[in-house]
């Protein structure tokens, strides 16, 4: 009878062992990921700052993951904490990627050089801007900047392409302009608020071009026709990520006042290295997040999960963590795959010079 017991509690030992033993690995997969991530922005009171509380804002309500927004004056300040590996995440324009990208400006140096940026989300139309002036300046038209104070932010490549691009769509350079340099969009904004410069490209729905519309001043966009093609040439021959743009909504337009300015594409970007489990959970927290941002900021309604799938205006490939989502839900297709290959391809090629 005691050899029957014994060997009842010996089995019993031995089998919940076993068990212990097969449940092991499936604890040792299940992995801890962060709770607090870093995403760099742009300043406080600009439409990206607005757009990148509204996207955290999703991931943390959805997934449980809370990122803190950084504001960063400059295109260098919002990925150098990303490449030092001491923020995770930026919101970050088609203009400031395509100089990150290619290596041009001040990622031109040794030490940077081409980056091999990806996609979290992105919204092709995430950006809707121009160049804004005071609307009782007597400046009508980018010609008239002939002469004129225009702003210029020496650390920041898509300010410096922005304002040259269209300067040339006027039909202008530099020389034909003085430049007022200030440290930061902000400061570029300002400026133009305070008559100590002429220009600044802004966006359209930024709370700095509703204060400059909602002064004794007023506003004015400068426009840039799409019928003017040779314009649209010289200014995409410096800023390739920019489109027409009729602009009804925002500071100092309307219906029966439109701006015929341009759109590009805003990106929440990381670096290839970011866990892919990680990036899966904030695009599909954003994927799933749109009646919780699109409330916070009208820019915020065009991050649409349409405009997140089209990929032939984005400069960035996807991250592997968004495309594992996208698939999920039946969404990415051969063409996406296509495109994808395309910017990897380039990147790779970049990366060898």
């Amino acid at each position: 009878m005691k050899k029957s017991r014994r060997f009842v509690l010996a089995a019993f030992v031995m089998f919940a062992c076993m068990g212990l033993a097969c449940a092991t690995p499936s604890i040792s997969l299940a992995k801890k990921l962060p709770k607090l991530l870093s995403c760099t922005t742009y300043s406080v009171g600009s439409t990206g700052y607005a757009t990148s509380m509204g996207l955290m804002e999703a991931i943390q309500k959805n997934e449980g993951i809370k990122v803190k927004v950084v504001p960063a004056g400059t295109d260098k300040a919002k990925i150098l904490p990303l490449k030092k590996d001491m923020m995770q995440l930026s919101l970050f324009t088609g203009a400031g990627q395509y100089y990150a990208l290619m290596g041009l400006g001040v990622f031109g140096t040794s030490d940077w050089g081409p980056q091999p940026l990806r996609l979290v989300f992105a919204c092709p139309q995430g950006a809707i801007a121009g160049m804004m002036v005071r609307g009782d300046s007597g400046i009508k038209t980018l010609s008239d900047l002939n002469g004129k104070r225009v702003v210029l932010i020496p650390a920041s490549p898509a300010c410096k392409a922005l304002h040259e691009g269209y300067l040339a769509f006027g039909g202008l350079t530099w020389d034909n302009v003085k430049v007022v340099n200030v440290s930061s969009w902000g400061a570029a904004w300002k400026s133009v608020i305070d008559g100590s410069a002429d220009t600044a490209h802004c966006l359209v729905a930024s709370s700095k071009a509703v204060e400059l519309a909602a002064s004794p001043h007023g506003i004015h966009w400068l426009p840039a026709p799409a019928e003017d093609k040779e314009g649209w040439a010289r200014l995409n021959k410096l800023c390739p990520y920019l489109r027409p743009y009729k602009a009804t909504k925002g500071a100092g337009v309307s219906e029966d006042k439109p701006g015929i300015i341009a759109s590009y594409y805003y990106g929440l970007i990381c670096y290839p290295d970011l866990d892919e489990e990680l990036v899966y959970k904030m695009t599909k927290g954003i994927w799933n997040g749109y009646d919780i941002y699109s409330p916070m900021h009208p820019s915020l309604k065009l991050w649409t999960k349409e405009g997140a799938l089209k990929t032939d205006r984005f400069l960035s490939p996807y991250h592997p963590g968004a495309i594992k989502f996208f698939k999920e839900v039946g969404v990415w297709t051969p063409a996406h795959e296509k495109r994808q290959a395309q910017l990897l391809a380039g990147e790779a090629a970049r990366m060898k010079k």
